[in-house]
């Protein structure tokens, strides 16, 4: 069933457990995601990064992935993650998504708030959820591994209450040590500061961006102290890509049909998000 955040990480809140956002770039990947969280009964949210959007792609990803969704058996959420634009919120909005995410966090604190504001103005009445993000996560691959740019990106707890009261954010992204894409240095997670965070939130569910790589043990660490939606992506694409050149050295020629490469690499990429669904607690809470 196609819905948005809302019920679905209030739960997650209430219980202790986090949901999985995967971002997905195509058909089977968003079979595969919607399929295993049907497998394990488990809400899921089927992530779009604009990249994957652009170039007159949004509309038929947007089909695809609400069929995928309303057919579903299961609770599922279509996102927008990290737009940089206000437009492209617009052009997600029409679209269909259910949810939505403008990524303000690069912009100074006020402007972070005004930008943000405007987007939940715009979606008022229409069912749809919107996520902020107060910090900067950064890359992991240009990065230390601890964070975007250092300590300075890092949420600051003080700055919470008043950012949520000013925006009205249904969710809020926060940055507490991890990073986009691949580490080069395991992160260490701030879970004092992510108590502050969660403290200061009240009941706004918390976001951990740049869940791929990040140590299970400190990953469970950050479910337990307060964040209830995690962001997969980077682990996916490591699964599927490598299966798939393991999978090129097997054969004689290269016309090979996509149906038959592809096979391995799909399983690959499933386990990971059967793996990543048992471990935030959301199997059987559908």
């Amino acid at each position: 069933m196609l819905v948005n955040m809302r019920e679905m990480l209030a739960d997650a809140r209430k219980n202790g457990y986090a949901v999985g956002m995967f971002d997905v770039s195509d058909l089977e990947m968003i079979r595969a995601v919607v399929g295993e969280a049907e497998a394990l009964n488990s809400p899921v949210i089927l992530g779009a990064l604009w990249p994957d959007l652009e170039n007159g792609r949004l509309p038929y990803w947007a089909v695809l992935a609400r069929k995928a969704a309303e057919e579903a058996r299961v609770p599922v959420c279509l996102h927008l993650d990290h737009a940089l634009k206000i437009e492209q919120v617009r052009a997600a909005i029409e679209a269909g998504f259910t949810s939505v995410m403008l990524d303000a966090s690069a912009a100074p604190f006020g402007e972070n708030i005004r930008l943000s504001a405007e987007v939940v103005q715009s979606v008022r009445g229409k069912n749809i959820t919107v996520e902020a993000e107060l910090g900067h996560v950064g890359n992991g691959w240009v990065g230390s591994g601890e964070g975007a740019a250092g300590p300075d990106a890092l949420t600051e707890p003080g700055s919470v209450r008043e950012f949520l009261e000013k925006t009205r954010v249904d969710a809020l992204a926060v940055s507490i040590g991890t990073a986009h894409g691949v580490y080069i240095k395991a992160p260490r997670l701030d879970i004092p500061r992510l108590r502050e965070i969660a403290a200061a939130a009240g009941e706004v569910p918390l976001v951990l961006h740049g869940g791929s790589g990040t140590p299970a043990d400190q990953l469970r660490e950050a479910i337990t102290n307060g964040i209830t939606k995690v962001n997969i992506y980077s682990e996916l694409l490591t699964a599927w890509n490598t299966a798939l050149a393991e999978e090129l050295k097997k054969q004689p020629h290269m016309a090979v049909w996509p149906a038959v490469l592809r096979k391995n690499p799909d399983a690959a990429m499933r386990e990971v998000i059967r793996q990543k669904i048992r471990f935030f607690g959301s199997s059987g809470r559908a």
